[in-house]
C-alpha cells in the first residue's frame, strides 16, 4: 500500500512539473529574442554542471561558467547586433575544460561541454526570428514531449520485449513504437495547426527527431550507469535534474538544425526544417 501511494505521489508530482514546464517553455518559445536565449544558456549551464557532478564533481562549477560565457556571448551578439564569434569562444573553452580536466575523464568532460553548448546554440539557432522559428520550436517540443508519453504510456500497457535491457532495463519496444507513432502525430498536428502544408517530409523529420529522443535518452542512461549515478540532479520534483529533463530534447535539436542549416543555411534553419 505504501509502495503504491508513493508511486502515485511522484506520478503527480512527475504530472505537475511536466505541466509548469510546458507552460513556461512554450510562453519563452513565444518570447523569443535574447530572453529565450537568456533562459536556454541558464539550461546549458545546468546540464553542464550536472554533467559535471556525474564525472568529475571539482570540475562541475568550470563546466557550468564556461558554458555560462558562452551563452553570455551569444546573448550580447543578440542584444546589440554584433557577429561575435560564439563558436570561436566555445571552442576556446573545450580547450580549457580539456586542459584542467583528470587524464582519464577528458574525453566524458569536453563531452559535456560540447553537448551543453550545442543544446544551447542549436535551441536559440533554430528558434532564430519570427513566426517560423517559433512554430519550429513547439514542433521540437511536440515530438519529443509525445515520444516521451507516448513511450512511457505505451511501454506500461504493453510492455514485452526490452529494448536496451543492458542500459535502460525499463525501456520496451512497445514503448519505443508507441512513443515514435506519438511524436510523429504530434508533430504533423502542429505542423497543421500552424497553417503549413502538412507533407511526408514532416512525418519523415519527427520520426528521426523522435530515434534521436530515444537514443539521446539511453546515451543519459549509459552515462549514469557508467558512473554509479541514479539521478543527473534533483532540481525538478518528479523528474531529476535538467540533464534527465532534456537528455533526448539535447540530440534531437542538434540533429533537427543540422536538417533545417543543410536545407536552408544558418539563418534560416527553422524554414529549412519546416519549409517543405
Amino acid at each position: 500500500m505504501a509502495e503504491g501511494l508513493r508511486g502515485k505521489s511522484e506520478l503527480t508530482q512527475r504530472v505537475i512539473s511536466g505541466a509548469v514546464m510546458a507552460a513556461l517553455g512554450v510562453f519563452v518559445a513565444w518570447w523569443g529574442g535574447w530572453p529565450f536565449a537568456l533562459v536556454w544558456a541558464g539550461l546549458a549551464a545546468a546540464v553542464a554542471y550536472e554533467w559535471g557532478r556525474i564525472v568529475t564533481p571539482e570540475r562541475a562549477l568550470l563546466m557550468a561558467g564556461l558554458i555560462a560565457l558562452c551563452g553570455a556571448v551569444l546573448i550580447l551578439g543578440m542584444v546589440t547586433g554584433l557577429r561575435l564569434p560564439v563558436t570561436f569562444v566555445a571552442a576556446l573553452c573545450l580547450l580549457v575544460v580539456a586542459a584542467m580536466a583528470p587524464a582519464d575523464r577528458r574525453l566524458w568532460l569536453t563531452t559535456g561541454a560540447a553537448y551543453a553548448f550545442l543544446l544551447m546554440w542549436c535551441t536559440v539557432l533554430l528558434r532564430g526570428a519570427g513566426h517560423i522559428g517559433f512554430v519550429a520550436i513547439l514542433f521540437m517540443f511536440a515530438v519529443v514531449w509525445m515520444t516521451d508519453i507516448g513511450a512511457y504510456f505505451s511501454g506500461r500497457t504493453f510492455g514485452g520485449p526490452k529494448f536496451a535491457p543492458a542500459i535502460s532495463p525499463k525501456k520496451t519496444w512497445s514503448g519505443v513504437v508507441g512513443g515514435l507513432a506519438s511524436g510523429v502525430i504530434a508533430g504533423c498536428g502542429v505542423v497543421l495547426a500552424a497553417g503549413l502544408p502538412l507533407r511526408p517530409a514532416h512525418a519523415a523529420i519527427a520520426a528521426l527527431l523522435g530515434v534521436a529522443v530515444v537514443f539521446g535518452d539511453l546515451f543519459e542512461s549509459f552515462l549514469k550507469r557508467r558512473f554509479g549515478v541514479k539521478d543527473a540532479g534533483a532540481l525538478i520534483p518528479g523528474h531529476g535534474g535538467v540533464l534527465d529533463r532534456l537528455d533526448g530534447f539535447a540530440l534531437a535539436v542538434v540533429l533537427a538544425a543540422m536538417i533545417g542549416a543543410a536545407r536552408g543555411g544558418w539563418a534560416n534553419a527553422a524554414a529549412g526544417l519546416l519549409a517543405w
